[in-house]
């Protein structure tokens, strides 16, 4: 039935060809047509192309060339209308938006009219259930899982299971592996707890194990029963943690080892959301537990490293640390200062002094876990501890360690612990950087002059993970630390020492050194340019570059990088100081207009023009800034 007095529009008919093209197929005019069979809104053509795009559709809008777009199935290719108004491709558009959603109304409201009930928990019904809970649309997922919450229905079936289990009834287990598995994908938390719950879970893991893709069943129920061993590192005497703690284990057992590649996002979220209450729920009841977390110090300050208990008790700290990030801010801040109290540091000391890497790693991750809390802690007790013990065995890991994950761990604590935002009161930050760079920072340096691959009298070979870490950690100071870098790089000749890095083999680890640089340049401190320039820091920099040619690599890109970077900024010393000692071999780079631009620039510097300029200092292109780098570190 065709609508009465309905617009035409007039319109030109692409179809994409194989070739990817967009063919012409002619002019015509275009109307909406309302099909009673279809019950779709459909555009139709009457020109030259002589046919209307019925079918199934997926239809696009481009708005701004008043284009309407879709694929059509008949002819399995893309169809384009064009219209010669905006008028025209509005109206069409909101005519199909608005019979397009009566159509999804009705769709719904007939379903709605069917009564979707769940047959009987019957083992004659066990095909028609797995039918009706694989094809259950979204709006309906919450009546389906009500009935599946009725009483006895869900364990009514799971007995279904196991009769077909006694009775090798393949067809029933395969029935069973598909009502399962469209329950947990129902995503409705109560029927995830009802399954989850330890009267059923094991039934609920075995009907998972009959899956018809599967050649051999998979043995979920025998792997969690007979080879998973729960361990008490501390006797936790409350039954109801210690269901909690068996069904978060099963739960993550069942979304990243039975169902990876069947669970959609949502329950996924959901199953990990279960697993991270469950979780708070037992850190909340062991918090709650006097006498739990005692105990548990008392053993962690008493145990040999040597036995496989030690190995067990820092494992359940780090876990319970770990845990301990996702509690509320006052229940966290709560957790720390009591575990800061029965002697957290202290046994992380004894960790970092006595054990093996991987234990180690451990230790270094519950330190994360109390710095992401606060940082003051752990800075205050490393500055006032004797010897400082805690930060000396830190930064040998970091020089001397051979786990170079552990040792990128360390990197990352020690750039929290020197983090000039969140050091608050003068004499913290005074008293705790004055130990870093008085203490370890030369530690750090000499570990560069000691690799033999640079330097003839160095003691041994330095791996460069380990140099590459030292290198950003002192990017870091540069970036951070104003004063204090500035007086230990003038006192300690830092830049002459990294510079030295510029002749290791590993590409990537010159590439670091060239960055370094980057951050001395960016900072535009009259005191760094003032020291790049008196010790020729540029000089081993340059000779780098020329001797790698015009090969297209990132250490070219890197140093184009920096002279792009003093060019655009109008460093006026560096820049006066590489036209005049490199000039006459830019010439030889003319693949790229920087070190033309670069000339150019310094030609039309006003002392060269005959104006005459002011003075570096004075010039306010690179005059050093008034918030320098000393708003980061007062003093």
């Amino acid at each position: 039935m065709r609508e009465t007095g309905y617009m035409v529009h007039r319109v030109k008919v692409y179809k994409l060809n194989a070739e990817g093209q967009w063919e012409d197929r002619g002019t015509g005019h275009i109307s909406v047509e309302y099909m009673e069979v279809m019950h779709n809104s459909l555009p139709t053509t009457d020109g030259t192309s002589g046919r209307s795009a019925e079918g199934r559709i997926w239809l696009s809008l481009n708005a701004e060339t008043t284009i309407i777009t879709w694929h059509d199935a008949e002819i399995s290719t893309d169809v384009a209308i064009s219209f010669q108004e905006q008028v025209g491709c509005e109206h069409i558009w909101q005519q199909i938006n608005q019979v397009q959603g009566e159509e999804r109304l009705r769709q719904q409201g007939d379903f709605m009219d069917n009564d979707m009930e769940l047959p009987a928990p019957e083992l004659r019904n066990l095909e028609n259930i797995a039918k009706v809970l694989s094809h259950v649309p979204p709006f309906h997922r919450d009546r389906i899982a009500a009935q599946l919450m009725k009483p006895n229905y869900l364990a009514g079936l799971l007995d279904l299971f196991k009769q077909c289990e006694d009775l090798e009834n393949t067809e029933g287990l395969t029935h069973m592996y598909a009502i399962v598995r469209s329950a947990i994908m129902l995503n409705d938390s109560s029927v995830l707890e009802e399954m989850l719950k330890e009267e059923h879970v094991m039934d609920v893991l075995g009907a998972l194990e009959y899956d018809p893709d599967v050649k051999q069943p998979q043995k979920h129920r025998e792997f969690l029963q007979s080879h998973v061993q729960f361990k008490e590192v501390v006797p936790i005497t409350n039954a109801q943690i210690l269901a909690k703690i068996h069904q978060t284990y099963r739960i993550q057992y069942l979304k990243d080892v039975i169902l990876p590649r069947s669970l959609d996002d949502a329950t996924y979220a959901t199953l990990s959301s279960l697993a991270l209450f469950n979780n708070m729920e037992v850190v909340g009841a062991l918090m709650a537990d006097s006498a739990f977390l005692p105990q548990l110090f008392q053993r962690l300050q008493s145990a040999d490293p040597a036995d496989a208990q030690w190995h067990d008790l820092v494992a359940f700290l780090q876990e319970f640390c770990s845990l301990a990030r996702h509690l509320q801010q006052q229940q966290r801040a709560s957790l720390f200062n009591r575990l800061v109290q029965l002697g957290l540091f202290e046994v992380v000391t004894r960790i970092m002094m006595h054990s093996v890497d991987d234990v180690k790693l451990k230790a270094t991750d519950v330190l994360m876990s109390s710095m992401q809390h606060d940082v003051l802690a752990l800075r205050e007790f490393l500055y006032k501890q004797e010897e400082h013990t805690l930060f000396g065995l830190l930064v040998r890991e970091l020089t001397d360690g051979t786990d170079a994950g552990l040792a990128e761990q360390v990197c990352e604590a020690l750039k929290l612990l020197m983090d000039p935002d969140t050091m608050e009161a003068p004499v913290e930050k005074n008293e705790f950087l004055d130990v870093f760079y008085d203490k370890y920072l030369d530690k750090m340096t000499e570990v560069i002059l000691s690799d033999q691959s640079i330097n003839t009298t160095g003691t041994r070979s330095v791996p460069a993970a380990t140099l590459g870490l030292i290198l950003e950690l002192l990017c870091f100071c540069v970036q951070n630390h104003s004063y204090r870098i500035r007086y230990y790089t003038l006192r300690k000749h830092l830049v002459e020492k990294v510079l030295k890095l510029l002749h290791r083999r590993e590409r990537w680890l010159v590439c670091g050194t060239v960055r370094f640089m980057r951050v001395c340049v960016a900072l535009k401190d009259e005191f760094f340019i003032r020291y790049l320039l008196r010790h020729n820091c540029f000089g081993p920099l340059m000779v780098v570059f020329f001797e790698n040619g015009e090969r297209y690599n990132l250490l070219n890109s890197a140093v184009l990088d920096l002279i792009d970077f003093i060019r655009k900024e109008n460093i006026k010393p560096l820049l006066d100081h590489l036209v005049e000692q490199y000039g006459h071999r830019f010439d030889e780079f003319s693949y790229v207009k920087t070190f033309e631009q670069l000339k150019l620039k310094y030609d039309q510097a006003p002392e060269r023009a005959g104006n005459g300029a002011p003075a570096w200092g004075q010039h306010t292109a690179f005059r050093p800034p008034v918030t320098t780098n000393f708003s980061a570190e007062r003093f």
